[in-house]
């Protein structure tokens, strides 16, 4: 049986502010919440969050750190979720990263996840989206869907090898079928959210729940065309993807990039992210950190895993760019807010 995850996005409370005066936000960590968990994990949790006591980091530490002597994942997972956010310690990668290697040996899904997104964020360290990878496709096959979700991303942009040419599929339906946020929006570009509810609970998906035989709408070259035409976001990104990789239609970055244009004009996150990517390399556009850096402005502002995502790429990229560029580049961003890119 699948070991479901029961972990919730907490929004990151403090932003740092960097040497050269610019803010910092960090990605965001999935936290374990409390049901029935144990003593330890539950006071703890109360006074981290001030659930009936008032609001005490240190104090919920100590709990934690109890409880994770005795096997607690969840607890121990906190720890690590504490130490990204400098939550009554400073702010530790390397802590973090124990703490979530220690749940996971535990068995806890959401810190593989964790340990992926830290990866992945390259936060005071490299971009690994290999490595993340890995830990993402243990997560996902526990049944944690934004794992499922996150894996499908570094796959289909090829940012990671599959085990297999279907796997990057195989985990974007099963987090579609999980219900996930990120991954349902998205479909809903291409099949009617009416639809995606009628064929999850059909006789064709009997195995939705189990390991995601979830079938998207026409996704050929010609139906994509046809929507892209039409002004869908979706579409034109999935469409901008074929051109890229030359999956099913002739390679052709340039294309790409336009395609890729039209939907984040539209505010569609994963197109500004891969857009900010190819100004970044100078791949079929001009290359520009400042471009780059206003489009991961833009793609931060999803409250999705891709908003999450994209602060972290933002974040990292700052680091090569001077207090102008930055200055720079969110000017262009408020602009493109406010009037479409």
């Amino acid at each position: 049986m699948r070991r479901l995850a029961l972990a919730g996005i907490l929004a990151m409370s403090t932003a740092l502010v960097g040497c050269a005066g610019s803010t910092h936000v960090y990605p965001l960590f999935p936290a374990e919440t409390t049901t029935a968990q144990s003593h330890g994990f539950e006071n703890g949790y109360r006074f981290e969050n001030g659930i009936g006591v008032p609001r005490n980091y240190e104090r919920a530490i100590e709990e934690y750190k109890r409880a994770s002597k005795f096997g607690d994942a969840k607890a121990t997972n906190n720890l690590g979720v504490m130490a990204m956010k400098g939550q009554g310690t400073s702010i530790s990668r390397s802590s973090a990263m124990s703490y979530f290697r220690k749940a996971a040996e535990m068995g806890s899904s959401s810190a593989r996840f964790n340990m992926g997104l830290l990866l992945e964020s390259g936060f005071q360290g490299s971009y690994q989206p290999g490595k993340a990878a890995e830990e993402y496709r243990i997560a996902a096959e526990m049944g944690h869907s934004e794992a499922q979700y996150r894996l499908s991303i570094l796959l289909e942009t090829r940012e990671a090898v599959p085990l297999d040419p279907n796997e990057w599929r195989r985990m974007f339906d099963m987090a579609v079928a999980s219900g996930n946020k990120s991954a349902t929006e998205r479909v809903e570009g291409i099949v009617k959210p009416a639809d995606v509810t009628r064929y999850l609970s059909s006789e064709n998906c009997k195995a939705c729940g189990s390991i995601g035989e979830f079938k998207m709408a026409d996704r050929s070259l010609k139906g994509l065309s046809e929507l892209a035409a039409a002004g869908d976001p979706s579409a034109q990104y999935n469409l901008a993807i074929k051109y890229m990789n030359g999956d099913g239609a002739n390679l052709d970055p340039s294309e790409a990039a336009r395609l890729f244009t039209l939907a984040a004009r539209q505010g569609y996150a994963p197109a500004q992210r891969q857009l900010a990517q190819m100004y970044l390399r100078g791949h079929a556009v001009g290359k520009s950190k400042v471009i780059a850096h206003s489009w991961l402005n833009l793609a931060a502002r999803d409250n999705g895993a891709e908003g999450t995502a994209a602060k972290a790429e933002m974040e990292a990229l700052e680091q090569s760019m001077s207090v102008g560029e930055i200055e720079d580049a969110q000017n262009l961003a408020a602009q493109g807010a406010n009037r479409g890119r």
